[in-house]
């Protein structure tokens, strides 16, 4: 029975196969190709010519949102007025704390520079585990003590 079912799938795929394959022959388009979905385009936002330009971003009476250099033809439209400037970095930058004198300039994380399989870090970490491990066992006996 298996079998018979196992021959029925393979005859069905090859059929669909070749049903496919005649269809591109002739016609020269796959029947499930992605050029028969539709397409949905985003809204493209406006270009703008070099240095400074004003931007006008509004919400009509649909809901549908609109940007444009131009201010919105209804004048009930409220609309927002924004600078643009395109040599502008719009991404802040990571503010950097001060130190504080006579404070020692060492990093408080771990230290990721050079081979970090080097025999000295590696030792360092296993005595970093045995330490936590020791405190761990202490927190232990102090809880089943009370």
């Amino acid at each position: 029975m298996k079998k018979l079912i196992f021959k029925c799938v393979v005859v069905v795929v090859l059929a669909l196969g070749a049903s496919n394959y005649m269809m591109y022959i002739m016609t020269g388009k796959l029947p499930f190709s992605t050029e028969s979905l539709p397409s949905f385009s985003s809204p493209s936002l406006p270009t703008f010519a070099e240095g400074k330009t004003t931007a006008y971003k509004w919400t009509d009476a649909n809901g549908v949102v609109h940007y444009s250099s131009e201010p919105p033809p209804n004048p009930a439209d409220a609309a927002v007025k924004m600078e643009v400037d395109p040599n502008v970095n719009l991404i802040q930058g990571i503010k950097e704390e001060p130190t504080i004198a006579g404070e020692a300039d060492t990093p408080q994380g771990p230290d990721f520079s050079g081979n970090i399989y080097s025999p000295e870090k590696v030792k360092k970490l296993v005595d970093d585990a045995k330490a936590v491990q020791q405190q761990m066992n202490e927190r232990t006996k102090s809880l089943e003590g009370i």
